[in-house]
């Protein structure tokens, strides 16, 4: 797919900022362009520039650890088993945060169920770019089960899952932020979190391009940075801002290989690829009805 020259030069300027850990502006429709000084989110519907504490740790988490019920995430559970789980204050303010979300993202499509709601989400990402980012997100309202969220290439005539870097194993979430950095936590606003995901699939978008991910990362398992940090990129071990060839790569490529491999390993609980389920590919394709939430909510559980 060809891209203009202004589309290119805003992406590259876009990596190099968050290279510096200066974050971009997400305006309305998903747009993302180069950002200056950094200051707080802005009223629904206009322009979003994310404050360089919340965002400088989007994008950055490792893989998520799959818990066992995302393992068995196929199996459907009845409303009545849900609905102990659901908080009427968490539902409330998700509800009344739709208006504000289709003001953002013109388009957005809503499907309402007993635990929460699924949303269909799509990001321009950058001007000029002939693809959209389109998402679809997950929003239980629960504070035991977390957000989830796939994300997709889509034009017209064709369909591209966006991975494998930073997404989940093994069904190929959305892998953003950490849930426990405080990123973005339950409760907080929805147009912040699609916001988030926009600038992640923009960083897609440069590794694509420039053949390197831009900005900070967190990749703390000497496995994952061997198969998938490129020299030039920031390390992701969470010790220095360093480029990985001028940090950890040297230690890593010395290190124990097999030993690293079975360690990361047990990380993934086995799973070493990454990939949507077909019914969520399907859901982007033709637009069908999602399925019961609980189908593919997880437990919150700590990572190791």
């Amino acid at each position: 797919m060809i891209m203009n020259i202004e589309t290119i030069n805003s992406l590259r300027a876009i990596g190099l900022q968050l290279d510096r850990d200066q974050y971009p502006s997400v305006y309305n429709n998903g747009i993302v362009k180069p950002g200056g000084s950094v200051i707080a989110l802005s009223t629904p519907g206009e322009e979003v520039k994310h404050d360089s504490d919340r965002q400088k740790r989007s994008t950055t988490r490792s893989r998520e650890r799959p818990s066992r019920r995302q393992r068995s995430s196929k199996r459907s559970r009845s409303s009545s088993e849900a609905s102990p789980f659901v908080c009427s204050s968490l539902r409330a303010t998700y509800e009344a945060e739709i208006d504000e979300v289709r003001e953002a993202y013109p388009g957005t499509k809503i499907w309402q169920q007993a635990e929460g709601m699924w949303l269909r989400t799509e990001s321009a990402v950058l001007p000029g770019l002939e693809k959209k980012a389109t998402f679809l997100t997950v929003i239980p309202y629960s504070r035991i089960h977390i957000q989830k969220s796939w994300g997709f290439w889509t034009t017209p005539i064709y369909t591209q899952w966006i991975g494998p870097r930073h997404t989940n194993f093994p069904d190929g979430s959305v892998c953003a932020f950490d849930p426990k950095d405080g990123t973005w936590k339950l409760g907080d606003k929805l147009r912040d979190l699609l916001d988030i995901y926009t600038l992640w699939a923009l960083r897609h978008e440069h590794l694509n391009l420039c053949g390197r991910w831009p900005g900070h990362q967190a990749v703390p398992h000497v496995y994952e940075r061997i198969t998938e940090l490129k020299p030039d990129e920031l390390c992701g071990c969470g010790k220095k801002d360093l480029r990985y060839a001028d940090c950890c790569q040297e230690t890593d490529l010395t290190s124990p290989f097999i030993e690293n491999f079975f360690r990361f390993m047990r990380f993934t609980q086995g799973s070493l690829q990454r990939s949507p389920p077909s019914e969520i590919v399907e859901m982007i394709k033709h637009h069908a009805t999602p399925p019961p939430i609980n189908n593919y909510v997880s437990s919150i559980v700590p990572l190791h």
